[in-house]
């Protein structure tokens, strides 16, 4: 019984022992001092990676304290404070809360990356028990990245992991295990943006297979950063986490331009058939409808049968301005002072502008540039070439026996004594090539006569009769055809 006893205080001594040597290292919760604070639950993930990666180097050298024993030695509310504002004082808090060592991982920004630095500090003496870690990446999940990467090292150089203790009884035992593809898992996507067309890259890099939107793609199972980039709208840059295959990212864009729309106008259709110039800072534009970067533009607009229109707009992004014509277009205007003659009589006609009576003549007003003007009941056009902001006289003449200068139309007799002659000549010209049969027909008789001296007078004279027929034709309906096209050559001019 004795011996018994002495061997349980001999355990008991043993374990305690043990208990005594292991030392305890505090890892408190991670800080972020940038600006734009990281999400809880992502900095609660990086201190349990950093816990988990101590516990598996360390091992049976230290005791990794938990979040629950930092609170009991400190109080609920002391504790985050603590973890706060542990920067320069690890050492000091690690001995209030009775921890051999103490670390932690604070994040920051450089240069629009994540900063991460992960410190350990001997309690008792304020030393550092192993070097420091520090790196910086685009996102969270690049920081865990160099956490699993670093911090196994950092945590192998501190005071007795790497050392000499040797545990006795067999270990390190190793077995053959199964396949496991640590490649991560793809799923195929679906990616567009509105508008379409956007260039795209993940987590930095273009993928030859989605050059523009839509696309499809393959992505990993995880975080991506998408960037789109379409001319005229603004950069979109965008976190997404992929989880699912079939599944559906799209993009809005924002535009990086305002919009000038101009909505043309015509009064009762004048100078409908020609087109309004349009130029903004002076550069001819070819559309009613013009995307602008955000500035002050001087817009002009012209016409020939309208008065020239100039405005100023202010264009910002994602605004429309429009310009209705309707409200503010006039008509370029000179004045007519005119007059109508019947057989050489000044006489009184009604005048119509555009279809309205507008007077009779003596006529005198002002009128639009690009108007029709009509003159007496039968509505004769008045070719009068009006002047922009000046006057003209213009004497309309019903009798086109007198001379009429100012009457630009020809007139319709001409064309058709033209026609009457063109068929004349072509007519006569076709029965002198016929009679040209019949002139041969007649000379050939006489040559083969057996007795030319008995048919001599009669053969002979129709032979001469019809070639003598023939050349007047040909000489009558050659001047009449050259007479028609004459006339027409004249009449056209």
């Amino acid at each position: 019984m004795k011996q018994f006893l002495t061997l349980l205080l001999l355990l008991t001594i043993a374990a305690h022992a043990q208990e005594q040597e292991q030392k305890r290292l505090a890892i408190l919760n991670t800080v972020d001092d940038g600006d734009s604070p990281i999400e809880p639950a992502d900095l609660n993930y990086l201190t349990a990676t950093l816990r988990e990666i101590a516990g598996n180097v360390l091992q049976k050298h230290y005791g990794i304290m938990t979040d629950q024993s930092i609170v009991d030695k400190l109080g609920k509310g002391d504790a985050e404070k603590a973890c706060k504002e542990a920067r320069g004082c690890l050492a000091q808090l690690g001995r209030k809360i009775n921890a051999d060592y103490i670390g932690q991982a604070r994040l920051g920004r450089f240069s629009g990356n994540l900063t991460i630095s992960v410190e350990l500090y001997n309690s008792a003496s304020g030393v550092q028990a192993s070097p420091a870690i520090t790196g910086d990446a685009k996102d969270v999940s690049g920081l865990l990245k160099i956490l699993k990467e670093k911090a196994p090292a950092m945590f192998k150089k501190m005071p007795g992991v790497s050392g000499r203790i040797i545990e006795g009884g067999i270990g390190g035992l190793t077995k053959g295990r199964d396949y496991e593809l640590d490649e991560e898992k793809l799923y195929l996507v679906k990616l567009s943006t509105e508008p379409s067309g956007a260039v795209l890259s993940f987590d930095g890099v273009a993928s030859a297979k989605c050059r523009k939107t839509p696309c499809k793609l393959e992505l990993h199972e995880g975080i991506v950063r998408i960037i789109a980039n379409l001319e005229q709208y603004e950069i979109a840059d965008t976190i997404v986490t992929i989880n699912q295959n079939y599944q559906s990212i799209n993009i809005v864009l924002k535009p990086n331009f305002g919009t000038l729309k101009i909505k043309p106008a015509y009064l009762d259709s004048i100078g409908k058939d020609e087109q309004w110039s349009l130029y903004i800072n002076g550069k001819l534009a070819s559309s009613w409808e013009n995307r602008l970067f955000p500035n002050k533009y001087k817009v002009e607009l012209g016409h020939r049968c309208y008065e020239n229109l100039s405005f100023e707009v202010g264009i910002n992004k994602g605004k429309n301005e429009i310009f209705d014509m309707a409200t503010h277009i006039k008509l370029k205007k000179g004045g007519l002072i005119l007059s109508a003659e019947r057989n050489a009589e000044p006489v009184s006609e009604p005048v119509f502008v555009n279809g309205k009576r507008v007077g009779e003549t003596p006529f005198s007003d002002a009128v639009p540039l690009c108007a029709e003007i009509e003159i007496g009941e039968n509505r004769e056009i008045v070719y009068a070439k009006l002047k922009y902001n000046e006057k003209v006289r213009h004497t309309h003449r019903s009798n086109f026996n007198v001379p009429t200068p100012d009457i630009q139309k020809p007139i319709k007799t001409s064309f058709w004594v033209a026609i009457a002659l063109d068929v004349l000549g072509t007519a006569l010209i076709s029965y002198a090539i016929y009679e040209n049969g019949e002139t041969k027909e007649a000379y050939k008789k006489y040559n083969e006569s057996d007795h030319p001296s008995d048919y001599y007078e009669g053969a002979w004279k129709n032979a001469e009769r019809s070639r003598n027929k023939r050349n007047a034709l040909y000489i009558i309906g050659g001047t009449a055809l050259t007479s028609g096209i004459g006339v027409h050559i004249f009449t056209t001019f």
